[in-house]
């Protein structure tokens, strides 16, 4: 009998052994290749998106290899959330395993548990699943925003090569800046950031910011399909004077991923992948007039990027994929197009573009306007959105498919300002 539990024990050493020492192996490879990683997907992250799965998988170590720990710390359902990922990544995408990191702000214990922060030690990937992003740093972190055992475990394993994924929330609560945790834009505009809500559509913060993944830029999820461009403007412009606050943003469309390799380094890049797009905002030229009764800005500038187009996170320049095409020359439209309620998004069984992004790319693809505006629905104020194409190397290319709501446009450094009609 002792004999028997003690070979066993042993048995269980030596599998660990060799699979720490696979791990490690793993990790030294990804993080030669790729550095230190990130795939942020912005909510409704499709089973059948290959594309965004393969990338995981393949960062992770590939299949046959893949060792993914999945976090359910924002779920209200984190065992159902848990199986259908893990059924996802392992039956349909080929990793190796998954492990239930199963982190809550209902059992603060989890959390803290070391054999679970063994277990993590011996992943070369994590995906965050979708929710609530106040829920997932709340139980994560320790009082004082100190590193649990186990997100001490996930910063170390993500620094030495492991990739951090994430959808909806599991992005949002990724950067070290200021964590978005609620609004819609035009309250934000009309009422400004705030720690702690009053009303639902309050646009509200963490000021201590997320899990500290990702430097330098606020994360925002499901964004053009919900009209989020007026909360992230107004989120920055009010909270980049905070000691993690920022001028920069990054929105990140449904069933897209922005996918970053060697973060935090002069080599860092984002590529756009999946179906829509991605906005990154620029206020480090932008002022407020604080003459005017409503919020008041200029000098915005954003860039919005589609499939296979890169962004440097290090220098803020483009690269546009080789399937797209210059637009400046080859527009299909003479004028571009207005809009009566700028932040309306889309459904998700809809091709046509959101507001936003259709009045954005008709300027693009207009030969004789150089601008245009959308104003918002909600009154008392009615806020107008300017937008143009000219100044600050602004260009624009696309990727021409079915119509206008289906050409893949991109552009870079469009001019935004904003102010009470």
């Amino acid at each position: 009998m002792h004999v028997h539990l003690g070979c066993t024990l042993l048995l269980v050493l030596l599998v660990n052994e060799v699979l720490c020492r696979t791990t490690s192996s793993i990790l030294q490879s990804q993080l030669g290749a790729q550095g230190r990683s990130l795939v942020l997907v912005g909510g409704a992250l499709s089973d059948n998106n290959a594309a965004v799965y393969n990338t995981i998988v393949q960062m992770a170590g590939g299949k046959g290899q893949a060792r993914i720990g999945i976090v359910t710390s924002a779920s209200l359902d984190p065992n159902t959330q848990y199986q259908g990922y893990s059924d996802v990544f392992i039956n349909r995408y080929g990793a190796a395993a998954t492990l239930h990191i199963n982190v809550s702000i209902w059992d603060s214990s989890v959390a803290i548990d070391d054999h679970l922060a063994n277990q993590v030690r011996n992943m070369t990937g994590f995906f965050f699943g979708g929710g609530d992003q106040s829920r997932t740093v709340q139980a994560m972190y320790l009082a004082g925003h100190k590193d649990s055992p186990v997100l001490s475990a996930i910063r170390d394993q993500f620094m030495a090569g492991a990739v951090i994924a994430g959808s909806s929330a599991g992005s949002a609560c990724q950067p070290s800046s200021v964590m978005v945790t609620g609004g819609v834009s035009w309250d934000a505009l009309k009422d400004g950031a705030q720690t702690s809500s009053k009303h639902t559509d309050d646009l509200t913060y963490n000021p201590d910011g997320g899990l500290g993944f990702l430097e330098g830029y606020v994360i925002d999820t499901h964004f053009a399909n919900r009209g989020r461009e007026g909360r992230m403007i107004r989120l920055l412009s009010d909270t980049y004077t905070l000691s993690r606050g920022t001028r920069r943003g990054v929105g990140i469309d449904e069933n897209t991923a922005l996918v970053v390799t060697h973060a935090s380094t002069s080599n860092g890049r984002g590529q756009v992948l999946g179906e829509a797009g991605v906005t990154f905002f620029d206020l480090t030229s932008s002022y407020v007039d604080q003459s005017q009764r409503y919020f008041s800005i200029r000098n915005v500038y954003l860039t919005y990027l589609t499939h296979g187009d890169v962004y440097h996170l290090h220098d803020h320049d483009v690269t546009f994929a080789q399937d797209k095409t210059p637009l400046l020359g080859n527009e299909n439209y003479d004028h571009a197009l207005t809009s009566t309620d700028i932040f309306y998004g889309k459904s998700s069984s809809s091709s046509r573009k959101p507001e936003f992004l259709r009045v954005a790319a008709s300027i693009f693809d207009a030969r004789l306007d150089s601008s245009s505006y959308g104003t918002t629905y909600e009154k008392n104020p009615t806020f107008r959105v300017e937008m143009s194409k000219t100044g600050q190397s602004a260009v624009g290319y696309v990727k021409r498919a079915h119509d206008f709501h289906t050409d893949l446009h991109s552009y870079k450094n469009m001019y935004v300002s904003i102010h009470a009609a």
